[in-house]
């Protein structure tokens, strides 16, 4: 934890700062940086300064972007919390003056984004006693997200209150406070910890505490919180290792204190917005997909615009929406429904045809068309058979399969294009069926598997390689 560092106490675009030393990698140890940073270079370098503008990576963050005498961070890391090395693909010789810009509209959302995650995870602590035991925050992808995992099951409902409660925090406009603890006061959390549960109980045993008020003064107003009344008083502070030396606690009074080494805003209101994107199971957990801050505002409005797009298409106001999708649904599986049952009255025809030709031609070595047109065919020989279905869908295949299975008599498969050199197909065969599409699988571009009687695939390759593996199949 480098206490005195420059991101922890101000807020500038720029700094100057002196290279102390500048080390060229190569080698393993270049390679692991160019793994590192997903990326190669003809050169590498690290560089120590007299100052510390950079936020490094920690704590679930991503270390901050920006230039150094012009050339790009690619990185910046903590060395056993005495000094911070910066990766850039530019050397700069020691005992140089150089100007750092830090990107801090990046710094920022990464600000938001961490100290919303707080108040989150703190009103989850006090309410469900639940541990934060994950967090990663990815800002800059496509759609970017922080993911959270607590160890124990959150329901949606449960949800939905938190992010009120959240988003109540935030406008109260609370001080966002740091202070730094040495490790015999961490040592001392858990007692007091006990204390509190233990003053908790007195007080409810005596009837001296009421849940609704206590929320009411942790968020500043009356909030649809529901199962979120029979709150726990907050710990001194979480943290999720042990941990030791000085360490710094970031601290929203009334709402949660955490062992922190991230940036984070000054007040809850810097914050603006709070919102969760989605959860999951997770490991006999939840995980939680949310953003806050300026990202939370572009996901909203990004989605609102999609949601008036939709309800323009549709005709109908955004409320109805559901209704009109429901609806669109129900007729979308009644058309399904009724194109499966024609496909299949095709595919029976397709199989009595097939039949009629084998027992006029005496199980002739070669049968129906050589797989040019796009429409229902089937080609093969006495080994096997290849039945052709543009379009179908796998669902589709494997129903044609059983279907044919009373018309065909050797090992078949029903086949439909996915692309310009990609097949999809279900199969069925003989005894010995499975063994021999092993060894298709080794000799030809398939991939896939399943049982004796059905399996299922794809086919990577043109037209022209599919009917030469059939013409020599045995």
């Amino acid at each position: 934890m480098l206490k005195n560092a420059l991101y922890y106490q101000e807020e500038k675009e720029s700094y100057k700062a002196k290279v102390l030393s500048c080390l060229p990698l190569c080698g393993k140890e270049k390679e692991a940086w160019e793994k590192r940073v997903g990326k190669s270079f003809p050169a590498l370098f690290l560089l120590r300064l007299s100052e510390e503008p950079f936020y490094p990576e920690g704590g679930g963050q991503a270390p901050d972007k920006g230039t150094i005498d012009g050339a790009e961070l690619l990185f910046a890391e903590n060395v056993e919390d005495e000094y911070i090395v910066h990766l850039l693909a530019k050397e700069i010789p020691e005992g140089t003056e150089v100007l750092c810009k830090v990107d801090y509209a990046y710094r920022r959302r990464q600000s938001e984004n961490h100290s919303g995650e707080h108040i989150f995870a703190g009103l989850i602590s006090s309410r469900f006693g639940y541990s934060n035991v994950g967090f990663h925050m990815e800002l800059t992808a496509e759609n970017p997200h922080v993911t959270v995992d607590f160890n124990g099951e959150l329901s949606e409902e449960a949800l939905s209150e938190l992010e009120s409660a959240v988003n109540a925090v935030i406008r109260r406009n609370l001080p966002v406070e740091e202070k730094y603890v040495e490790e015999q006061e961490s040592e001392g959390q858990e007692s007091e910890e006990q204390e509190s549960k233990e003053q908790e109980s007195k007080e409810q045993e005596s009837g001296g505490s009421n849940s609704e008020k206590s929320l009411e003064k942790l968020t500043g107003e009356e909030l649809p919180i529901g199962s979120l009344e029979q709150g726990k008083k907050t710990i001194e502070f979480r943290q999720k290792k042990a941990l030791s030396g000085a360490i710094r606690v970031v601290s929203i009074p009334g709402v949660d204190s955490c062992a922190c080494c991230g940036t984070h805003v000054k007040r809850t209101g810097e914050i603006g917005l709070f919102k969760l994107l989605s959860f999951e199971r997770h490991r006999g957990g939840t995980r939680v997909f949310l953003l806050s801050g300026e990202l939370a505002f572009l996901d909203t409005q990004k989605k609102e615009k999609l949601l008036f797009k939709v309800s323009r298409k549709m005709s109908t106001d955004y409320q109805s929406i559901s209704e009109r999708v429901d609806k669109l649904k129900e007729q979308t599986e009644e058309e399904r429904g009724r194109r499966i049952a024609l496909s299949l009255q095709a595919v029976e025809l397709l199989g009595n045809n097939y039949k009629k030709e084998q027992f006029i031609q005496k199980r002739a070595v070669f049968t129906g068309k050589p797989l040019l047109g796009e429409a229902l065919e089937y080609y093969g020989n006495k080994n096997l058979v290849v039945f052709h279905f543009p379009d179908f869908e796998m669902i589709l295949l494997n129903k044609a399969c059983e279907s044919l299975k009373s018309y065909v008599d050797t090992d078949f498969f029903c086949f439909s294009r996915r692309g310009e050199q990609e097949w999809q197909f279900a199969g069925a065969g003989q005894a010995g069926f499975l063994e021999r599409f092993k060894k298709w699988k080794e000799e030809r571009h398939f991939s896939g598997g399943g049982k004796e009687e059905m399996l299922q695939g794809r086919f990577r390759g043109s037209r022209e390689e599919l009917k030469d593996w059939i013409d020599s199949a045995e």
